[in-house]
């Protein structure tokens, strides 16, 4: 049998309520879900991003399997359409989010030493009281990780990146230092928080 139309065997079980059915379509497609993704929607910070987005679909399509019809589309094209729109939409925000703290980070450091600016980022960094406030810089995974490398004072770009296990090429190495950038402008703003 076909692959689609095992999944449209299974499609229709699931309409006729065999729950078994669901989890037989998130097999028979999820890795070739993810690449499609991956090869359409570049761009994303993350391998996990693209399988949230590939997930997200799957389990808006399990909510309400009515609203998939065959005659239109293939499962797959279906799904596949869902996941790279959650995609898009993800890579968006990321991209707003980055451009925002670059802005900000940009419009902030009015310092004329850059390397004075570091020392008294990483040095604030050193002096919050972690217990209370170590969640307002630490938000995504790896962010722990850059900031344990500040605190012990080995914060290079290229450091950051063999840290986060990110390739040491420049695409690499740019997102490392775009990573420790986000970190020093969230320790900048919580220290004019504090001082304020």
């Amino acid at each position: 049998m076909s692959k689609q139309k095992e999944l449209l065997t299974l499609h229709g079980q699931l309409l006729a309520g065999d729950t078994r059915a669901a989890s037989k379509i998130v097999e028979l497609v999820i890795a070739s879900l993810v690449a499609i993704v991956k090869r359409d929607v570049a761009g994303l910070h993350d391998h996990q991003d693209v399988e949230e987005a590939c997930f997200d679909a799957l389990f808006k399509y399990l909510a309400a399997p009515t609203n998939y019809n065959p005659q239109l589309a293939e499962l797959t094209t279906y799904l596949a359409a869902i996941a790279k729109g959650k995609a898009m939409t993800l890579r968006r925000s990321q991209a707003r989010r980055t451009k925002h703290e670059g802005t900000y980070s940009a419009i902030e450091n009015t310092s004329d030493d850059p390397l004075a600016t570091v020392d008294d980022e990483d040095s604030m960094i050193q002096q919050i009281d972690w217990e209370r406030f170590g969640d307002q810089l630490v938000k995504d995974p790896g962010d722990a990780v850059i900031v344990n490398l500040i605190k012990v004072g080995a914060s290079s770009v290229p450091v950051v990146a063999q840290a986060l296990g990110l390739t040491a090429d420049e695409a690499g190495l740019e997102e490392a230092g775009r990573r420790l950038e986000r970190i020093r402008g969230r320790a900048r703003r919580f220290g004019e928080g504090t001082k304020a």
